[in-house]
């Protein structure tokens, strides 16, 4: 099919859930040439030229897609829908079915990609590929193991025995993640298979029956050994690595002495000038990605700066 690129536009989606079910609504919009934001293998389709930017591909032919998941509408209200192309097989492959070749896009995964994105851009992308991940990971019922069916434009995935019938829906797993500090010190730690120099926040999923502050507390103890109080929420930020939302705090510490944990290379205390260094270096390694790990720091370091509590 011959395809049509577009670069994805910084305007906002509005993702009208309410069309989900509308089925006639849906197969109009595919009729009329919509746009897709396509992935392969967990990677995202990005431009070669141009400051390598995100891809819309315009397909004249949409009944050839397989299982489309509708995103919402964007711009000059144009329907966005989301498509994976893993089954295609190579890259390759996944390409030539779009029209394209590697030396005019590539698939590259979100955390490697070295150009620039808008935060409305980010957003899209993480939004198609925790899609397209829980549509390829949900093709086979959790109850019974039947064959699953996609409905509501994608976004659920129905058994397909009739005995059984159970609906899926897309999950996303709470973690949190946080900037213990005390005084003019903040707690970060590494991991062993991280470059030379790379810390950040410390992290760790909420267990079942557990509050998010619970979480914190306990995460930080396992990880460091440091006790905390005074647990406030900064902010949230979907990771879909796979599909994850990443809930931010603040938490003071209580004591000073730490035990690094199990999971983790190294945990320390640093002061004001080593985390500036610290941000400049997680700066370099995702620059496209303002991670909330980035931003509890950055923020930390800018009101302990100016002498105010965080």
């Amino acid at each position: 099919m011959s395809n049509l690129c577009h670069f994805l536009a910084s305007g906002s989606l509005e993702r009208e859930a309410h069309r989900r079910i509308d089925n006639d609504w849906l197969r109009q919009q595919l009729t009329s040439s919509p746009q897709f934001i396509f992935t392969w293998t967990g990677s995202n389709l990005f431009s070669q030229t141009l400051e390598k930017r995100p891809l819309l591909i315009e397909v004249p032919e949409p009944d050839k897609v397989s299982d489309p998941i509708f995103v919402g509408i964007h711009g000059e209200r144009v329907a966005l829908f989301a498509a994976d192309l893993t089954n295609s097989g190579a890259e390759e492959e996944a390409l030539r079915i779009l029209g394209l070749n590697a030396g005019i896009a590539r698939f590259v995964p979100l955390r490697k990609f070295d150009g620039f994105l808008s935060a409305e851009e980010r957003a899209l992308l993480f939004y198609a590929k925790a899609m397209t991940h829980w549509q390829q990971e949900q093709r086979f019922c959790g109850r019974c193991g039947s064959r699953t069916l996609p409905e509501q434009a994608g976004h659920v995935s129905a058994c397909t025995n009739p005995e059984c019938g159970k609906k899926h829906f897309p999950r996303t797993d709470p973690a949190t993640i946080m900037l213990v500090h005390r005084g003019d010190e903040c707690l970060l730690g590494r991991q062993a298979a991280w470059p030379k120099g790379i810390y950040s926040t410390l992290a760790g999923f909420v267990e079942a029956g557990e509050r998010v502050e619970e979480a914190v507390f306990r995460e930080v103890k396992e990880e460091s050994g440091i006790e905390v109080k005074e647990i406030r929420y900064f902010d949230s930020q979907p990771w879909p690595f796979p599909q994850s939302l990443m809930l931010g705090f603040y938490a003071e510490a209580e004591t000073k002495t730490v035990t690094v944990g199990p999971e983790l290379d190294d945990v320390r205390w640093f002061g004001l000038p080593e985390a500036r260094e610290v941000l400049g270096r997680l700066a370099a390694r995702f620059p496209h990605l303002d991670t909330i790990a980035r931003r509890l720091i950055r923020h930390w370091v800018e009101e302990t700066t100016a002498g105010r509590k965080v």
